[in-house]
């Protein structure tokens, strides 16, 4: 807004001070673009470059004369350049308000780094490009930290994968130890089945005939209160082989499963009945309640063959 003095200025004078005027503002612009710790550049309507200030050469390492028109993209490496000056022309011919770029700087003096760009456009009254100013901000200190954590990320998860492969690695060494180790249970269990089923047939078959005909030649307190106490102790030691027996057949009395066991191990009535000192006739009815009992009773199955095909466990 002009003064009251100045409108009674005559032309001259008028002329006079708003050249003071524009060279101050001028001058003063000068300050702010030449001392910005920011690299600006001014690019006319064809995208060329007309303006650097001298953050923009000592950054790029160009004089100003170098950098004017496309001197400037001497200095973008080479891998970078394509993509950039790609990027810069769509967004010209797409009219972007703004245009951001990130790209690696190649010095004739061997500094190399990162800047950022960011350009606008300078529009007239009419709304027609006038030009396009824009900024260079150095980004190498960023970039590098980038770099060192996308290393140290990257070292993180290659120990993770290793990790995860010697764990994976132990998990089958694991499950191969505990397959090797239900088979040696099983097979323990065999053996030890296998030899309560070699005692019980060693006891029954040559230990209680021996103390039969044992019995039937010893007479008197003494040697029948002896018997008895070995009958007794050879009970206690097989009666555990027994019951497995009558988990299977839950439903068989202690002598069914006495009769059944004698069964299994191939010895006929007359045998089992000399054995248990009982009559014929009972061990009979004992063999008609064990089929009975375990579905037998009106198939023409062979009991010891049936007995033999249980899970002595």
């Amino acid at each position: 807004m002009y003064s009251r003095m100045t409108m009674h200025m005559n032309p001259e004078e008028r002329l006079r001070e708003l050249e003071s005027e524009l060279a101050s503002l001028r001058a003063r612009t000068q300050v702010l673009v030449e001392g910005s710790p920011l690299g600006i550049f001014f690019d006319d309507a064809h995208d060329k470059c007309v303006f650097v200030n001298r953050t923009f050469c000592e950054m790029m390492d160009l004089s100003e004369a170098e950098a004017l028109g496309d001197g400037w993209a001497r200095t973008v490496h080479p891998e970078d350049l394509p993509g950039l000056l790609r990027e810069r022309s769509r967004a010209v011919a797409e009219g972007d308000p703004l245009f951001r770029a990130e790209y690696r700087y190649a010095c004739a003096s061997g500094r190399v780094g990162w800047v950022e760009e960011q350009t606008r456009p300078v529009h007239g009254a009419d709304g027609s490009i006038l030009g396009y100013v824009g900024t260079l901000a150095e980004i190498t200190g960023r970039k590098t930290e980038e770099q060192v954590r996308a290393r140290h990320s990257e070292v993180l998860e290659e120990r993770v994968r290793e990790r995860t492969a010697e764990l994976l690695a132990q998990t089958g060494r694991l499950a191969e130890m505990n397959a090797a180790l239900k088979v040696l249970l099983r097979q323990r269990e065999e053996d030890r089945e296998e030899l309560e089923q070699a005692v019980l047939a060693n006891v029954r078959r040559r230990i209680a005939p021996s103390l039969d005909r044992l019995g039937a030649v010893c007479f008197g307190d003494v040697a029948t209160a002896l018997l008895l106490q070995v009958r007794q102790g050879l009970e206690e030691l097989t009666e555990p082989f027994c019951h497995r027996l009558s988990t299977v057949c839950h439903a068989l009395t202690p002598a069914e499963i006495q009769v059944a066991e004698l069964i299994r191990e191939g010895l006929g009535t007359k045998e089992i009945a000399a054995r248990l000192r009982v009559g014929t006739s009972t061990i009979d009815s004992h063999r008609h309640q064990i089929r009975r009992k375990l579905g037998l009773g009106n198939r023409q199955t062979n009991l010891r063959a049936f007995l033999l095909a249980l899970d002595p466990a």
